[in-house]
C-alpha cells in the first residue's frame, strides 16, 4: 500500500469531524484523510457528489457511516479498499440483524433532540451512553439538530444485507452496545469481532490499520 495513502472515512451519528478525523489519523500516521458527515444520507444525489469529490485508497465507513456506505458501494472504485467499523446492516433489534437498539429508544432520542432548545442536551446524554472520549470543547463542532435527526430517521428505516458486505472488511467491537457481535456474525462471517473493545473507533481504527500491515509498511 502506497505510503501517501489517501483515506475518506465516513463518519457516525453526531460525531465531530475534526475528532474522527484524528482518530484516523492517529491510526494512520503521514495519510491524507477526508471525513465525510452526511447531512442527508438517504439522498445518492449527495453520496455521489460527496464520493466524486473525495477519492480514496482506502474508505471506511464507521458505524452510520457503514450502513451509508453499504447502501452506496456501487459508487465507490472497484480497486479500492473498503472497511466497515462498527458495522450497521439494521440499527434496529427488531430486524434480528445486530442491531441491539429497539424503536422505543431511538424515538426517546429523537424527541430529546426535538424538545430540547439546546441540541447538547441528547448529544451528551448519547456521548455519555456510548463511552465516545472526546474532548467536551468538541462538542461545538457536532452537526445542526436537523442533521442529527435525519441522521436517526436514516438509523431507523435503511437495510443492507450481508451480501452487500463480500468486498469490505468488517470490524466490530465484542462490547459494542448499539451491535451483538455474534449475531452479526451470522450475517457477515468474515466479521472480526475486537476482544475487550467497545463501541469508540480508535480500537477499531488500530484493528483495520494492523490487518492492512499498515504500521509494518512504514517502518
Amino acid at each position: 500500500m502506497d505510503q501517501f495513502l489517501t483515506i475518506t472515512a465516513v463518519s457516525g451519528w453526531a460525531l465531530p469531524r475534526q475528532w474522527f478525523a484524528e482518530e484516523v489519523a492517529t491510526a494512520f500516521p503521514g495519510s491524507q484523510i477526508e471525513v465525510i458527515y452526511p447531512e442527508t444520507p438517504e439522498k445518492p444525489e449527495e453520496a455521489e457528489k460527496l464520493l466524486r469529490q473525495y477519492p480514496a485508497d482506502l474508505y471506511i465507513g464507521y458505524s452510520l457511516g457503514s450502513l451509508w456506505l453499504l447502501k452506496y458501494k456501487n459508487l465507490l472504485p472497484y480497486s479500492s479498499v473498503k472497511a466497515l467499523l462498527a458495522p450497521i446492516l439494521s440499527f434496529l433489534v427488531k430486524d434480528g440483524m445486530g442491531g441491539t437498539t429497539s424503536e422505543t429508544q431511538l424515538k426517546y432520542l429523537s424527541r430529546i433532540l426535538k424538545q430540547h432548545s439546546d441540541k447538547y442536551a441528547g448529544v451528551k446524554k448519547f456521548f455519555a451512553y456510548s463511552d465516545l472520549p472526546f474532548q467536551e470543547k468538541m462538542i461545538e463542532d457536532v452537526p445542526d439538530k436537523e442533521i442529527l435527526l435525519r441522521g436517526l430517521d436514516f438509523l431507523k428505516t435503511c437495510r443492507a444485507n450481508g451480501g452487500d458486505t463480500k468486498t469490505f472488511l468488517s470490524i466490530v467491537g465484542e462490547n459494542d452496545i448499539f451491535i451483538d457481535g455474534d449475531l452479526l456474525k451470522r450475517h457477515i462471517p468474515n466479521l472480526d469481532i475486537v476482544q475487550g473493545v467497545g463501541h469508540a473507533p480508535g480500537n477499531l481504527l488500530k484493528r483495520l490499520a494492523g490487518r492492512l500491515n499498515w504500521k509494518t509498511h512504514n517502518l
